[in-house]
């Protein structure tokens, strides 16, 4: 057991032990409420996951191999069927990707994971050494860890404070083709409309959140795109799941459809929530009547009585707790749901006619 503080042992240090002794095992990195855990298999990386963080159905839904509904669909097999079978097995079992696309993808996860783990300057580590057998990785591919680590450490590096705010709208200035555009900047400015925020266009596209900020602050930073002069705050929808998968799917999927989200995976929190940052609208799964439940404590509250909601239920939801009874005024969408559905339904509860 390798263990410590991040105050003492930087992760490079610690990246170096289990590469060096060519380890196989998890290294867990806690800070607060979160919780990183880092698969090694002789020395090699072969999966990260963070909670709350990025899950891997949304990193394929971002690189397009998959979709909302899929991804859904997989989480349902896999609750049902298939507990301990990670999602991406399962994709390519269903034969909706091939191997590549999940070393892609996971590589991706990777890269997400420790950008933002690497910027912890507070937390605990620690390392243990596992079997083969103990537990089960979603490929069968591995990647150089010193490699990796040492490729985000340097985007870190040349990022340094060079950020935006992720509710600033930009538009474009300037001509790009007289400049050479970082890595992802054609990109990004494609979707710069004088209507997304900075956070909307990074949902739209396959690159860490940070390392957009980063690319929006240097085109800035060449007269290729201003601050808009009409900085709009895009409606705020609270998000109450207990999946963290169906959390980031619909944060990404709200994202793209501009607007801002908080996200919580308790329901007396969502209320907390609710009192403190007033949302425009909320969603809340509905898992064994506990949503209606809080639909039905909502209404109650003074001058909530009339907040869109949201309910996300099975397809066939008889109701539940509340089947033979009146239910509490919220509008319903089966799961899975495309995601262009739960879109345009979020848009028009907070007052957009369309996602144009």
């Amino acid at each position: 057991m390798i263990e410590g503080s991040l105050r003492d042992a930087p992760l490079s240090d610690v990246f170096q032990i289990v590469v060096s002794g060519q380890k196989s095992g998890i290294l867990t990195v806690v800070r607060n409420q979160s919780r990183a855990r880092i698969y090694f298999d002789m020395g090699r990386l072969q999966y990260a996951h963070l909670s709350p963080g990025v899950h891997l159905g949304e990193i394929m839904v971002r690189m397009d191999l998959l979709t909302t509904q899929e991804v859904q669909e997989i989480l349902a097999r896999q609750q049902q069927e298939n507990a301990g079978t990670p999602l991406g097995l399962m994709a390519i079992d269903f034969g909706l990707i091939d191997q590549d696309d999940l070393r892609q993808a996971v590589r991706a996860q990777i890269v997400e994971v420790l950008t933002e783990i690497l910027l912890w300057r507070s937390g605990n580590f620690s390392f243990a050494e596992r079997s083969g057998a103990a537990s089960q990785v979603p490929t069968e591919h591995s990647l150089d860890a010193m490699m990796l680590l040492m490729e985000v450490i340097q985007k870190l590096d040349s990022w340094q404070d060079s950020t935006v705010n992720p509710n600033v709208i930009f538009e474009k200035s300037g001509d790009p083709t007289k400049f050479t555009l970082p890595k992802g900047g054609w990109e990004v400015l494609g979707y710069v409309d004088n209507k997304r925020s900075a956070a909307s266009v990074a949902a739209e596209i396959d690159l860490p959140e940070r390392q957009v900020y980063n690319i929006l602050f240097e085109l800035r930073e060449r007269g290729l795109v201003t601050e808009s002069l009409y900085q709009v705050d895009d409606p705020l929808v609270l998000v109450i799941s207990p999946s963290s998968a169906m959390q980031r799917l619909m944060q990404l999927a709200l994202r793209r459809a501009r607007l801002r989200v908080d996200v919580t995976s308790d329901v007396q929190e969502g209320m907390r929530l609710l009192l403190e940052h007033h949302p425009q609208a909320i969603v809340v799964e509905d898992l064994g009547g506990e949503g209606w439940e809080f639909v039905k404590e909502l209404r109650k509250l003074p001058g909530q009585g009339h907040i869109p909601v949201l309910v996300l239920g099975e397809e066939q939801d008889s109701g539940g707790l509340f089947s033979r009874f009146r239910r509490p005024k919220a509008e319903v969408l089966g799961r899975p749901f495309r995601e262009i559905d739960f879109q345009q339904i979020v848009t028009r509860m907070v007052g957009r006619k369309s996602l144009s």
